[in-house]
């Protein structure tokens, strides 16, 4: 954390940064003023919470104690501090005896006071008093019950010795808006009827907002604001309203807190971040950040918790979504509940839904589910627009980095840490460091359990720190083979297709690899079931750019591809499996149809395979997930190895018999299957060309 005092919320007059000396000064002179002019009076200072009241009032206390020419006692009073309104009235009368001078010409005039106070004290409360002071306190109950003297002859005495004051008293009384409503008209009873008294002035400090819904609930207003207002308007004779926050002050509060998290924790922002922060700080945060005290809340929460997570989020992204988080709470709840899918782009009914929602229908849609969840009007737009911001798939856009809104990253910035079955990014790269330069097996073992049980989020990861690592890339490269093995094949996923994101790594990985490794680790990788088929399908797979591959790994994999192909012509095509067969295809792909076709159609002219086997083994399989089942025959397979006519020839026999036409993706992969498929298909076809020769 930053060694700035950001939780700190008591008076700091010390450090002025918002001109409130000059402010504090202003009104040391209007209350000198004030006391040339009248016997008794009230003011107030008046400023929101979090304005800075307390140390505003601390400066204008210690200008009254040191003023020259206009002293003052001044009198702290704070009415929070006391359990009820007795207690309270008590509290009142003790602080402002014990203001007054001390020594044998004031002993009896302290007398008359206290006399005073007794007698409009509660009974109850009346030993409060007496172990105060008050030499005469029982004496003056007494004279109350016989009705010798009144509370007002009392009071006139005591205001005779007030008048003897050489320095006035000033009451001082902060946190008047954290009273309950009976405490406040308490107060304002003893300041209004009672204390007012020659040489006794009153500074009262408060929230006006909040003191209006105080008395609004009193039945002095009973729920009317304007007789709340005109009540409050009784009370106070002079205003101090403590100016508001001026824009420029407001933004040079919060350049200071940001500059300094930066410094502490050695961030270094892009432009594209400084304008993404300053752009959602005028559209939305200045809005909220009204007063110091919701500055520093602010940075505090994102001090607190932000050294966890540096170097894993993106710095601006914390920092508004824990902004969110301080002020919208009920929108910060969606983020991580119903409105999650959609921040992330893995909404499947809004994907698939058959119309395109515009960019102002989607905006209006926003501006209401942010209504519902209690942000006020005035506030939306800037909130959606920041939203819009984090979440770039809210306005249709891709989504790069290592932002809020990326699903691999997304849990970290509500976690305040890297969650369990996820890798810090720093160790990562650290792994993928260590390995290309001592070939660490701990840290590739680490890495090929974390492709084995996340894998896409961990290939995106690495799409990004394997560039520029050879070594490292030879020796992922048959891990990847194996991982590519087990990964399923999704038609569709919101997010991503984990064999899709393989052949994406390895593509990158393959252009990293020098061209002296090459033949070493297309062998490593062609030693495990896939391997061969991943490097023959990342050949052969459009490139989006980010390297070029080098043209020896396409003979290198031709080659063992070659020697697979030769191992299974020996074998009769019944016995191969399926995935076996596959080898066929991706050596006519790499090594070329020119190549590879003479070899096939030689080893059906010399008997080594069966012809309707062939057939058979070319029916594709469609794959969902772990589900397989068979489609099409592949007929533009048949027709250039050896052309369609020696099947139908060939097959004749077969054809010929009658039977249904099979179903597409209705059996499953055994050979009895494929045969049917082979032989319903073909026949089909056949039966079309002639017709269609006889038409």
């Amino acid at each position: 954390m930053s060694e700035r005092s950001y939780f700190r919320d008591d008076p700091d007059p010390e450090n002025d940064r918002l001109d409130r000396e000059g402010f504090a000064d202003r009104t040391v002179s209007a209350l000198g003023e004030i006391r040339r002019q009248s016997k008794s009076s009230v003011a107030g200072l008046i400023a929101p919470w979090g304005a800075g009241k307390s140390t505003t009032l601390e400066m204008i206390v210690k200008g009254l104690e040191k003023h020259e020419t206009d002293p003052w006692i001044v009198v702290d009073l704070n009415p929070w501090l006391y359990s009820d309104v007795e207690s309270l009235q008590l509290g009142f009368f003790v602080s402002l005896r014990e203001a007054l001078p001390r020594g044998k010409k004031w002993g009896k005039k302290r007398e008359r006071v206290g006399n005073f106070f007794t007698a409009i004290s509660p009974m109850g409360k009346v030993n409060g008093l007496v172990g105060v002071d008050a030499s005469s306190a029982l004496e003056s109950i007494g004279e109350r019950i016989a009705g010798d003297v009144s509370a007002n002859a009392l009071k006139k005495k005591a205001e005779e010795v007030l008048e003897e004051l050489e320095n006035p008293i000033l009451f001082v009384m902060d946190d008047l808006d954290r009273l309950t409503p009976d405490e406040l008209l308490m107060v304002f009873k003893l300041v209004r009827l009672v204390g007012r008294l020659p040489n006794v002035y009153y500074l009262l400090s408060y929230d006006e907002k909040t003191l209006l819904d105080l008395i609004q609930q009193t039945s002095v207003a009973s729920g009317d604001r304007a007789r709340s207002r005109d009540y409050m308007e009784k009370i106070i004779q002079v205003r101090f309203d403590v100016p508001d926050l001026r824009p420029n002050q407001k933004a040079n509060l919060v350049d200071a807190a940001i500059n300094e998290l930066l410094a502490t924790y050695s961030i270094e922002l892009s432009r594209e971040e400084g304008e993404a922060f300053g752009s959602a700080y005028r559209g939305c945060l200045r809005h909220y950040l009204t007063t110091p005290r919701a500055i520093n809340r602010y940075f505090a929460q994102v001090d607190a918790f932000y050294g966890a997570l540096n170097n894993e989020v993106r710095f601006v992204d914390f920092a508004l979504l824990t902004f969110i988080r301080t002020f919208e709470p009920g929108v910060y709840k969606n983020l991580t509940g119903s409105w999650r899918d959609e921040l992330l782009g893995d909404a499947v009914e809004l994907i698939f839904s058959g119309q395109k929602e515009s960019p102002s229908v989607r905006e209006d849609r926003w501006h209401s589910m942010l209504s519902e969840a209690h942000v006020t009007a005035a506030n939306i737009p800037g909130l959606y627009k920041m939203l819009s911001s984090l979440f770039p798939r809210l306005r249709g856009d891709r989504v790069e980095g290592i932002g809020v809104g990326d699903r691999d990253y997304f849990d970290r910035y509500f976690s305040f840490g890297v969650p369990e079955d996820d890798i810090p990014d720093i160790e990562l790269r650290q792994m993928v460091d260590a390995i290309d330069k001592t070939a660490d097996t701990s840290s590739l073992d680490i890495l090929r359990a974390a492709l084995e049980s996340d894998t896409k989020r961990t290939c995106r990861k690495l799409l990004r720190f394997i560039p520029g690592k050879a070594n490292a890339s030879a020796a992922l490269l048959p891990i990847l083979a194996d991982v590519y093995a087990e990964a399923d094949y999704e038609f569709f996923a919101v997010d991503g297709n984990s064999r899709a994101l393989i052949e994406q790594l390895a593509r990158i990985s393959m252009c990293e690899i020098p061209a002296e490794k090459i033949n070493d680790v297309v062998a490593l990788t062609n030693a495990l079931p896939h391997g061969a088929i991943m490097l023959s399908t990342v050949l052969s797979s459009r490139s989006d750019g980010g390297g070029t591959i080098n043209p020896d790994f396409q003979k290198s994999t031709a080659k063992v591809l070659e020697e697979r192909v030769r191992a299974l012509i020996s074998q009769p095509l019944e016995a191969i499996s399926t995935h076996d067969f596959r080898h066929v295809y991706h050596w006519r792909r790499t090594a070329g149809k020119e190549v590879t076709d003479p070899r096939l159609r030689q080893a059906l002219l010399d008997g080594h395979w069966d012809a309707l086997d062939f057939a058979a083994r070319s029916v594709s399989v469609a794959t969902s997930g772990r589900s397989e089942s068979l489609a099409d025959v592949q007929f533009d397979l048949l027709e250039e190895v050896i052309g369609l006519e020696y099947f139908y020839q060939t097959l004749e026999s077969h054809m010929n018999v009658d039977g249904p036409m099979p179903q597409r993706h209705y059996y499953e992969d055994t050979i009895q299957n494929r045969r049917i498929m082979a032989l319903g298909q073909l026949r089909q076809r056949r039966d079309r060309a002639r017709q269609g020769v006889e038409e």
